[in-house]
């Protein structure tokens, strides 16, 4: 028999918890990300109201940050494992025990601001008629070659309105870990040899090709830094593999339509290609900006 809850559960609550699903959100993201939903919340405070309703059904659970943003430390909500079998069924196969649990606050920085590139991303495709799709939680997706393993912090795919896929994995860097080791130990250029060698095996036309966007957060150093490595690292440096951006730049500007990410080349590109549309509109805005 299905559980019964204390509230009557809508399609907007399902769009919530999927988009919780994905990470774990404060109320001012999960604001923000319902622009994607049918039926938007207009107010943070209604959708505050609403979120309670669904922790007192007992399918969500919240915690404070150990960051402060807008002058206080913000709520993350969770999905319980009722929240979970109510999206993917009862018999579905429950995630490990991390994934209900409160997050160990050394890594409250690194998934706070992983959620704010995921909300943008997601919101600003949106804008554009460009879908989300077969989105991968952090450290669910296992890649193998040459002796690395590499887990990213997310993966998913961004489907174009003319049908165009493109796949992604995202490594967000907060300017903690090595840049080299000579041991067998994480780094960066581990990381870089690993998806390098395991995007070897997928020729230029495969669909199961992907680009791995690395996000850095701190410093504006760094990206460059990591893009001179990757450069050094690859096998075949004709083909993109590696393009990156900081965070700050993601969150301020579109990244579908301006074309600050760079890759190891140092080439600016849009996070995917435009098409003919997207380009003719841009090109027509950067102009009334610059005669503006």
């Amino acid at each position: 028999m299905p559980k019964r809850f204390s509230t009557k559960i809508s399609h907007r609550d399902l769009e919530l918890l999927t988009a919780i699903d994905r990470t774990p959100l404060t109320s001012a993201q999960l604001c923000r990300v319902s622009q994607t939903f049918e039926i938007a919340f207009r107010d943070e405070h209604n959708l505050r109201r609403r979120l309670r309703k669904l922790t007192d059904s007992g399918l969500l659970k919240s915690w404070p940050y150990a960051i402060v943003s807008g002058g206080r430390a913000p709520q993350y909500y969770k999905l319980t494992r009722d929240g979970y079998r109510l999206l993917y069924g009862t018999n579905a196969s429950l995630p490990r025990r991390r994934y209900f649990e409160e997050i160990s606050h050394g890594h409250h920085y690194h998934t706070f601001y992983l959620a704010e590139a995921i909300v943008h991303l997601i919101v600003t495709g949106h804008q554009q008629g460009i879908a989300v799709r077969h989105f991968a939680r952090e450290n669910t997706v296992q890649l193998k070659a040459g002796g690395f393993t590499v887990y990213p912090d997310c993966a998913f795919q961004l489907v174009a309105a003319d049908g165009r896929a493109f796949n992604f994995v995202v490594e967000l860097d907060n300017g903690t870990e090595r840049m080299q080791s000579k041991q067998d130990v994480e780094s960066i250029q581990r990381k870089l040899r690993g998806y390098d060698l395991h995007q070897a095996q997928f020729t230029a036309d495969d669909p199961s090709r992907y680009l791995v966007l690395f996000i850095t957060t701190r410093g504006r150093y760094r990206l460059p830094k990591i893009m001179s490595l990757a450069d050094a690292c690859m096998q075949n440096r004709q083909r993109t593999v590696f393009v990156g951006c900081d965070l700050s730049t993601l969150l301020a500007s579109d990244p579908f339509r301006i074309p600050f990410l760079i890759d190891h080349r140092s080439l600016r590109r849009t996070i995917i290609p435009m098409s003919a549309t997207t380009m003719k509109n841009t090109s027509t805005f950067m102009t009334n900006t610059v005669a503006a």
